[in-house]
């Protein structure tokens, strides 16, 4: 998104927050975490609540040096395993219909965001689609 579009958007969503159709709020999902998967220039993310918590104890394994040699320990097999169970247990993606009701999640900080499309339904909410990026130097900057 290029710094005119970001205006943009933030207009609309201005305009929206003023005709009550939409009312900010903070997100529900504490701890974000994406793995987003570019294939022909189209992102596609998958949401997975604590990434972080999973993710920390590989970001070492990265950093190998003279001194700290790469060494794959229990712990982080043992987040693997976590990692995969969570991921058997994503939720099913909905597809939404021209007559649902569609509810947009959004999360930002001065360097990412997020979106989740949600479609509402009589026993709640269903998830249909995740995205999410970078801001460019220049969009975080505004």
């Amino acid at each position: 998104m290029n710094m005119e579009d970001k205006k943009d958007m933030q207009m609309i969503m201005k305009k929206h927050i003023n005709l009550g159709l939409i009312e900010p709020g903070i997100s529900a999902y504490n701890s974000p975490g994406f793995l987003i998967r570019n294939h022909g220039g189209i992102k596609r993310g998958i949401f997975i609540k604590d990434f972080a918590k999973y993710r920390k104890n590989f970001w070492p394994l990265l950093k190998e040096t003279e001194s700290a040699k790469w060494k794959w320990e229990e712990i982080h097999t043992q987040r693997v395993r976590e990692l995969k169970q969570v991921c058997n247990n994503l939720p099913k993606l909905a597809i939404p219909q021209d007559e649902d009701e569609l509810v947009v999640y959004t999360d930002a900080n001065n360097y990412r965001w997020a979106a989740v499309l949600m479609k509402k339904i009589t026993t709640g909410e269903e998830h249909c689609r995740y995205t999410g990026g970078l801001f460019t130097e220049q969009q975080a900057q505004v």
